[in-house]
């Protein structure tokens, strides 16, 4: 397999591992739990209030952060990774994801 099937394949595991942690972490029934690809990698996480409103957890494509955070929460401490540069992303996409499309090239 080359590395785009990959990537693909790990995103594609991934985002079935976040939905298993949602569902059992915070209780959450697997109705209520969306699945929104975001080809960037930027936004980590992603939470819709009662009122409508989202927050959202934004970083690098690193995960040196969030590990970080797991290892010393609830404190946050200083890391050297990039900072992430907002005007240098431009722009956010996202996309539903396509359950009916497997590729093996």
């Amino acid at each position: 397999m080359g590395p785009k099937i990959t990537i693909d394949s790990a995103t594609l595991m991934n985002k079935g591992l976040e939905v298993i942690e949602a569902h059992y972490l915070f209780n959450m029934p697997y109705e209520k739990i969306d699945i929104v690809v975001h080809p960037e990698s930027i936004i980590h996480s992603m939470v819709e209030y009662i009122d409508g409103s989202v927050l959202a957890q934004l970083g690098t494509t690193d995960m040196q952060i969030p590990i970080q955070y797991a290892l010393t929460y609830p404190k946050r401490a200083f890391s050297p990774v990039d900072r992430l540069d907002l005007t240098a992303i431009q722009r956010l996409r996202f996309e539903r994801p396509n359950h009916h499309k497997i590729s093996l090239s």
